[in-house]
């Protein structure tokens, strides 16, 4: 998606804005570049734009024409599980998204960071998933969660996997820390204590974005309920 890219196509101008994506998709011809227009992408995100401008160029191979495919694509909602907004409560928004592989993490992460996101605090709650995974992968998590301002890790959802001796989201604590020595990183293993955790430490104007292909994605309505019970 570099603008000096040789690709055959690329992304360019890309701009984010109030969690729209925009971009100039461009065809490098016989070492000509020729502008075929610009696309608006009502999602957030480098990776979204990416994933885009495959869909454009791989339907242009089909005979879809670019402007045919650009329209589509304005209407575009996005999948279930990314980047779906549960709700605002009280000034703080509750977001859960699919993401569980350290690449991911960081590309949603970092799509809440573009100029026009006002939002006070960043809140990240990762669910690790499955005990054989996290043995072989919690240290790559290290710089994940880099564009956080609080990070709260919950115990591994199994998935159908055996517990290991001593693989436990403590292993992703770490390996954030390690790499990140003054993140404020959180252990929450217990689901009742983390939901009433995140119902008091959320503010207004905060982000909580929950992450995971667990039974996290349960976890906005949960501490949404809590606090309107608190608050009635």
């Amino acid at each position: 998606m570099d603008e000096g890219s040789a690709a055959d196509y690329v992304a360019s101008s890309i701009k984010f804005k109030d969690g729209k994506s925009s971009f100039v998709v461009a065809q490098n011809q016989n070492a000509e570049r020729v502008e075929l227009g610009r696309v608006d992408l009502p999602l957030r995100g480098l990776h979204n734009v990416s994933n885009a401008l495959a869909a454009i160029v791989m339907s242009m191979q089909f005979g879809v024409r670019f402007d045919q495919a650009a329209q589509a694509l304005s209407g575009f909602g996005g999948v279930a599980r990314r980047f779906d907004v549960w709700g605002v409560d009280g000034g703080a928004t509750f977001v859960d998204d699919y993401a569980h592989l350290p690449n991911e993490i960081s590309a949603v992460l970092s799509s809440v960071r573009d100029e026009s996101d006002k939002w006070s605090r960043v809140v990240a709650v990762f669910q690790p998933n499955r005990f054989n995974r996290m043995a072989l992968i919690s240290h790559l998590y290290g710089d994940s969660f880099a564009a956080a301002d609080l990070v709260v890790i919950t115990d591994i959802y199994s998935s159908g996997t055996e517990p290991i001796a001593g693989v436990t989201g403590q292993l992703v604590v770490d390996a954030v820390l390690k790499s990140q020595p003054h993140s404020h990183v959180i252990y929450q293993p217990s689901r009742k204590n983390l939901v009433e955790f995140l119902a008091d430490e959320i503010k207004d104007g905060d982000l909580c974005i929950s992450m995971g292909c667990g039974d996290i994605s349960t976890l906005p309505s949960e501490v949404i309920a809590l606090r309107r019970g608190k608050s009635n």
